[in-house]
């Protein structure tokens, strides 16, 4: 008898510890996923529209609540490229009334300003985001660029690339031989070859920081935009390279 309930004394410490380690387990769970949801960063559109004559202005851009140097980053890239727009557009509408007044009464001109943006890596390490801005100032044609900000949140600072690549020397190398052979293959798919050459090529993609400094980081890869003139002529476009991590 003595045993049998011996035995049940241990089943029941047993039990009781199992209920124990498990609701302490639960918690902790509970605790990390709510850390998690904490630290969780969420990225806001704001926009800026006005079609007030002469403009037309179309704009989006990221807001992340709590990141104030983060969005003030995105603020001071915005406010310059509505300054220069606005600046440069009153400038040539100016000279274009002067030089031939009656053309101008009867074809009013429009200069167009849009931004957008494009996402990459979201967490609490890095933010990345390029910028595509497209606008028409006067003149022959319209203007198409890229703008990156690669952002750390935790030490509040913008990511080179060389940080992408620690202790890898000749990462630059390595990156220009990849791009190279890829827009290379690019332009002779779409035609584009013959707005180009092989030294125009090897300069707009060759080992130089400065040809690597538009990119969108992601988990996996890296995508490298280069824009128009860089590795072909205007009516070539621009380009993307998608680089595997």
């Amino acid at each position: 008898m003595k045993k049998t309930n011996l035995f049940l004394l241990i089943i029941l410490i047993i039990i009781i510890a199992a209920c124990a380690v498990f609701l302490y387990s639960n918690k902790n769970i509970q605790q990390n996923n709510q850390t998690a949801q904490t630290n969780e960063i969420k990225i806001e559109d704001k926009k800026i529209t006005d079609n007030t004559k002469p403009f037309k202005i179309d704009i989006s851009y990221p807001y992340i609540a709590g990141l104030d140097d983060f969005n003030k980053k995105v603020q001071d890239i915005i406010n310059k490229e509505l300054t220069d727009f606005k600046t440069n557009s009153l400038e040539n509408d100016a000279a274009v009334k002067s030089v031939d007044p009656e053309s101008y009464t009867k074809y009013p001109r429009e200069y167009d300003l849009n931004i957008g943006y494009d996402k990459g890596e979201v967490d609490n390490e890095i933010i990345s985001i390029v910028f595509n801005v497209y606008n028409f100032e006067g003149g022959a044609h319209g203007a198409s660029y890229f703008i990156p900000l690669n952002y750390n949140p935790k030490i509040k600072q913008e990511i080179k690339l060389a940080d992408l690549f620690p202790n890898q020397p000749n990462y630059l190398k390595t990156i220009s031989d990849f791009c190279i052979k890829d827009l290379t293959k690019q332009l002779t798919s779409s035609g584009g070859i013959e707005m180009t050459d092989a030294n125009w090529i090897e300069r707009g993609a060759g080992p130089a920081e400065e040809n690597f400094q538009f990119f969108l980081a992601n988990k996996n890869n890296i995508v490298f935009y280069f824009p128009q003139y860089q590795v072909a002529a205007y009516a070539a476009g621009d380009f993307k390279v998608t680089y595997p991590r």
